[in-house]
C-alpha cells in the first residue's frame, strides 16, 4: 500500500508539474543571443554581409530548434505516461535517459549558435551584444 500511495503522489506531482508548466517544460536557454542580435542590427553596426547571415540563420535554425524540442517534449510525454501507468523502472530509466539526452542536444544547439555569432560578428561585436544581453 505504501508503495502505491508514493506511486500515486509521484504521478500526481509530475502531472500537476507538467501542466503547470506547460508550454515551458523544456529548459530555459542557457543563452540566447540571436534575438538580442536581431532586436539591435543597427546599434551592433551589422555589415551587409553580417545582416544576410542573420537573415538565413533566422529562416532556417528556428525551425531546426523546434523540431529537437517537439521531440524533447514527445520524449517527456512518454516518461509522464510511463510513470503515471508504473512502467517498470527500467522502461522509466531509458526514457528518463532519452530526455536527458533531448535537453543536452538542445543545450548543445544553442552553444553552437553561440559559437556562429562569435564568428560572424567581430570581437567588438560580439563584446557589446553579450553586454546588451546581460542587461535585459
Amino acid at each position: 500500500m505504501k508503495t502505491f500511495a508514493v506511486a500515486a503522489f509521484t504521478a500526481a506531482l509530475v502531472a500537476t508539474t507538467a501542466m503547470a508548466e506547460g508550454p515551458r517544460e523544456l529548459s530555459a536557454p542557457i543563452v540566447a543571443f540571436t534575438p538580442v542580435i536581431v532586436k539591435n542590427a543597427d546599434a551592433l553596426n551589422l555589415t551587409e554581409a553580417q545582416r544576410a547571415d542573420l537573415k538565413q540563420w533566422t529562416s532556417t535554425m528556428p525551425a531546426k530548434r523546434k523540431a529537437i524540442e517537439e521531440e524533447a517534449r514527445q520524449a517527456r510525454a512518454a516518461l509522464r505516461q510511463a510513470i503515471v501507468d508504473g512502467a517498470p523502472q527500467t522502461e522509466r530509466e531509458a526514457l528518463a535517459q532519452k530526455v536527458g539526452q533531448m535537453e543536452t542536444r538542445l543545450v548543445l544547439m544553442r552553444s553552437a549558435c553561440a559559437d556562429h555569432w562569435r564568428e560572424v560578428l567581430s570581437e567588438e561585436q560580439f563584446a557589446q551584444m553579450v553586454a546588451l544581453y546581460q542587461a535585459q
